[in-house]
């Protein structure tokens, strides 16, 4: 079959290992994948840094893989839209395997919250099954159980198709879709962004595709919040050219003189929560989704900012495949704006630097190419 490689952490904030790999042969249902893509999401900075707990060193690591189907083990596959999946065809896939037995799979039906999820780029080792599991790689080995979503068939890809554009689905956009999801906003409601990341930007995408009329970014790097502008929203605030007292009562202003209905924790920052808390208007929704790893206690005003105004608090975690097609959904029709979020293309090899990148706010968003 040939070798892969990969870039492997092997310790924390240390550069990434170039390795190489025996290909291997898909069976029983296992898909392998050439990896065309493979978005570097901010959650990758928290585990280069040790900041994750579900950290397996030596590992790969990469949740944002697009990429082309190389090989197929056993019997025929069908994506989660019951297309055939075949030989050259370009997909992507949920980064999260769940059991689909227990009872957050079954009862609750929400799958990404089931206790033996594993994650793609998180939760293995090279040690452990399916060994290239994270696409920091040449290739990806995705488990019988990995749901598939077919972006296009062998026969209908083109050079319109840029597998690198649609990195940002497979995360952020995933996120995203599961906390407007569970936030229900409707045609006419404020809603408030805080952080203008790649999460921010697919945020003021989904408030106008839920039919929000005000839409507050509130952020402190001008080249985000101008593409957060860009991207359609009616008001941004530069954190670092005003109080905190002053950008309470400007999103007060802009809101109706209310408050938000909906105010979206963008940023993965404990410090923006319990401002972000003041935004939100009497029988408002406080969605938080982009604290990703422990952050520790946050000091909150609960009678004032949250029993006083009724306010319901949301936290989001990841999404499933659901989310993640509803994400490249909204990426196609809005490829115009999102696909401007990757500032950096890199090579593989150069995934070190690529991290550095990302922590150091350089780049909106980077994507490896193999």
């Amino acid at each position: 079959m040939g070798n892969a490689y990969a870039m492997v952490m092997t310790e924390f904030s240390a550069p990434l290992q170039y390795m190489e790999f025996d290909k291997p042969q898909p069976k029983g249902g296992e898909a392998l994948i050439r990896v065309s893509a493979c978005g570097i999401c901010g959650s990758d900075v928290h585990v280069w840094k040790g900041q994750d707990s579900r950290s397996r060193l030596p590992m790969i690591l990469g949740h944002e893989g697009v990429g082309i189907v190389e090989s197929l083990g056993g019997a025929q596959k069908i994506d989660i839209m019951g297309r055939p999946v075949k030989e050259g065809d370009l997909v992507v896939w949920n980064r999260g395997v769940s059991c689909k037995a227990c009872y957050f799979c079954l009862v609750k039906r929400k799958c990404y919250l089931c206790s033996s999820r594993w994650t793609y780029g998180f939760s293995k080792s090279i040690h452990d099954y399916p060994y290239l599991n994270g696409a920091y790689a040449s290739h990806i080995l995705l488990t019988p159980e990995t749901d598939i979503i077919l972006v296009s068939p062998a026969e209908g890809l083109s050079d319109d198709i840029d597998p690198v554009l649609l990195a940002s689905a497979c995360c952020a956009g995933t996120s995203v879709a599961c906390a407007f999801e569970q936030a229900d906003v409707r045609p006419g409601d404020n809603v408030v962004i805080q952080g203008p990341g790649p999460l921010g930007i697919y945020s003021v995408i989904f408030a106008r595709e839920s039919g929000a009329r005000n839409i507050v970014v509130v952020g402190g790097t001008p080249q985000r919040l101008a593409m957060c502008k860009e991207a359609g929203a009616t008001a941004i605030i530069d954190r670092n050219a005003t109080t905190e007292e002053e950008r309470v009562a400007m999103v007060r202003a802009l809101c109706d003189g209310r408050g938000a209905g909906h105010v979206f924790e963008m940023t993965g920052a404990a410090e923006a929560i319990p401002e972000g808390l003041r935004y939100a208007a009497v029988d408002g929704s406080y969605v938080s989704a982009g604290i990703a790893v422990d952050v520790g206690d946050v000091p909150v005003n609960w009678f004032r900012d949250v029993v006083r105004k009724n306010i319901k608090i949301q936290g989001v975690w990841v999404g499933d495949a659901k989310n993640t097609w509803q994400a490249l959904e909204v990426y196609q029709k809005h490829k115009h704006i999102l696909g401007q979020m990757i500032t950096h293309r890199i090579p593989l090899t150069d995934a070190t630097a690529a991290l550095q990148m990302m922590e150091s706010k350089e780049a909106i968003k980077a994507v490896l190419v193999p």
